[in-house]
């Protein structure tokens, strides 16, 4: 299950990065001459995730959307594949691998041309690898997967370097439960920090 999930991302990734080279191939945007209009964007992003009960945190990748609808409100669709973070019981350790889609609603406070700050808030469904190390499988459990609904909050800035070209930095606070199927995982979180980094290609 963890391979195919691992090539249906790599697949998403090749295609929206096509798309995003196409379209710049295609037409350039003049940003200042349309700062009324909308402007759509996509671009890879990495980032660093720490749930708040996990031993350890890891980098992860994908790809983001955003539309843009004048200065102000913005809108972004994102789709990432986290590796395991390792969870730590009395006898035995879980480790978890998720792969999020999430949407967030952006404000954007412009300060200049090329830089403007942020607040987002968003929804996200995290399907969820559960992988048990071989003590947790001698006490009668097995690897599982599931669907988890989260939601976040955060703020950034994106700084532009031309009419179509910008970066974005940004912290969110993911809120995340574990399913209540899940019986090991009872009294944690998936609550944490979330740092990410992003390339957009707007047209």
């Amino acid at each position: 299950m963890r391979d195919e999930m691992k090539k249906i991302i790599v697949l998403l990734i090749l295609l929206m990065g096509g798309l995003t080279f196409t379209a710049m191939a295609q037409q350039t945007t003049d940003r200042s001459s349309d700062e009324d209009g909308t402007l759509i964007g996509f671009g890879p992003r990495l980032g660093f995730y720490q749930a708040s009960d996990a031993s350890d945190g890891n980098f992860y990748g994908g790809l983001q959307a955003r539309a843009k609808f004048g200065r102000i409100i913005g809108l972004e669709g994102s789709v990432e594949y986290r590796a395991g973070q390792k969870y730590g019981f009395d006898d035995y350790t879980v480790r978890t691998s998720f792969v999020p889609v999430t949407a967030s609603l952006m404000l954007f406070a412009p300060l200049s041309e090329y830089v403007s700050p942020y607040g987002l808030a968003g929804v996200g469904a995290y399907y969820t690898i559960y992988t048990y190390s071989d003590e947790a499988i001698d006490l009668g459990f097995s690897d599982d997967n599931s669907f988890n609904l989260g939601y976040h909050l955060g703020f950034g800035t994106e700084l532009w370097f031309s009419n179509t070209t910008a970066i974005s930095i940004d912290y969110r606070y993911m809120y995340l439960n574990p399913d209540d199927n899940q019986e090991s995982f009872e009294d944690a979180t998936f609550d944490g920090n979330v740092f990410t980094a992003s390339l957009m290609f707007y047209f």
